[in-house]
């Protein structure tokens, strides 16, 4: 990326938005770690690389995202027992960390995966990264908290993974007039991918910038990778 970004001769005026996802404690040294995980990628080398882009490339706006859970949410394994009343299926059966369950409620049918509890509200994981430059003095840096309702799960910053709930991101990148939108951090598979189709879906012209993401399992990672650039997702790199 050179450091005049995006501009499109059809546009009156480009605006440029920098959304970073998730680059908290909990998926690099915490409880969900992604060394951890079956990719063993290791999360904090996104950090120098978004640093870079941020020291280099004028940004209009930029967006921190944050997982942000009850201890009670419905994606912990550990809080799995509480919620056997709304297994489908067999509600005796034996499950693991990662396994893929369907609840029937509180409030609806939905497949879940059940994760090792991260990123808790108010906990010392739930921090970004302390390498991350973070300047939240200027006025054109938000920081969108995301999966706080303790029965549905949220991917994506700009919603939850059934659409029902919109978190305030998409209201103020209106607000900017944001024309483009890029994509890094953590995890690719997952929050970062769910972050770039949903922009892709608003009609922003987006951009995943490939080596500032890490992410859980090769095989999703190249999955996910490749159905965002049939869905029109431009994966650029961040030297590019």
């Amino acid at each position: 990326m050179n450091n005049q970004i995006s501009t499109d001769k059809n546009s009156l005026r480009v605006v440029n938005a920098f959304i970073i996802v998730d680059v908290q404690d909990c998926f690099i040294t915490g409880n969900l770690a992604l060394s951890n995980s079956s990719a063993r990628q290791n999360g904090a080398e996104v950090v120098p690389i978004i640093n870079h882009l941020l020291q280099t490339v004028s940004f209009d706006i930029i967006a921190f995202t944050h997982d942000w859970h009850p201890s009670n949410h419905i994606s912990f394994f550990e809080n799995l027992d509480e919620r056997r009343k709304y297994l489908k299926g067999d509600q005796n059966k034996t499950y693991k960390p990662m396994d893929t369950v369907t609840y029937t409620g509180p409030k609806f049918e939905m497949e879940q995966v059940l994760w090792p509890k991260h990123c808790v509200q108010e906990t010392a994981e739930v921090e970004l990264h302390k390498d991350l430059m973070v300047n939240s003095s200027k006025n054109n840096i938000f920081h969108i908290k995301k999966g706080n309702d303790s029965d549905i799960d949220s991917y994506s910053a700009f919603w939850d993974n059934f659409k029902r709930q919109e978190t305030e991101l998409h209201n103020i990148l209106k607000q900017w007039n944001v024309t483009h939108v890029y994509v890094a951090g953590l995890a690719t598979d997952y929050c970062v991918a769910a972050t770039a189709l949903d922009a892709m879906d608003l009609n922003y012209t987006t951009y995943l910038i490939q080596d500032a993401c890490r992410g859980v399992a090769n095989e999703s990672i190249s999955n996910k990778t490749n159905e965002m650039r049939q869905r029109g997702i431009q994966i650029i790199q961040s030297r590019q």
